[in-house]
């Protein structure tokens, strides 16, 4: 499944359950040797609830509903991401020996200290 974002739901105790597809990654690509990836790695959310996704297509934002809003693109395919700042109000992406600094008008989510 790795085409898809899962989503589970994650009960007081900490159990896990109802394992469903939550996103389609648009990064998934199949090689010339024949395997397939999306690249997907590093996940974060913003303060609306929108998930952003590191992978082979670069930054894949999706609603809290998992619907897809677009693709941030970067020059090199991107490995992992966080909002961070005083304000969260900047995404930071690494991967492939680059950093990015990208200001958003929506700040991370305040859930967290990352």
């Amino acid at each position: 499944l790795g085409e898809h974002v899962l989503a589970y739901d994650i009960a007081a105790d900490g159990t896990v359950s109802g394992e469903r597809r939550f996103a389609r990654l648009s990064g998934w690509t199949r090689s010339d040797r024949g395997v397939s990836s999306s690249g997907a790695d590093g996940l974060a959310v913003d303060a609306q609830g929108r998930l952003y996704v590191a992978s082979n297509a670069g930054i894949e934002v999706f609603t809290a509903s998992g619907d897809a809003l677009g693709v941030i693109p970067l020059p090199k395919k991107p490995q992992n991401l966080a909002f961070a700042g005083p304000d969260k109000r900047t995404l930071y992406v690494v991967g492939r020996g680059a950093a990015y600094r990208i200001a958003v008008q929506t700040p991370g989510f305040g859930g967290r200290a990352k």
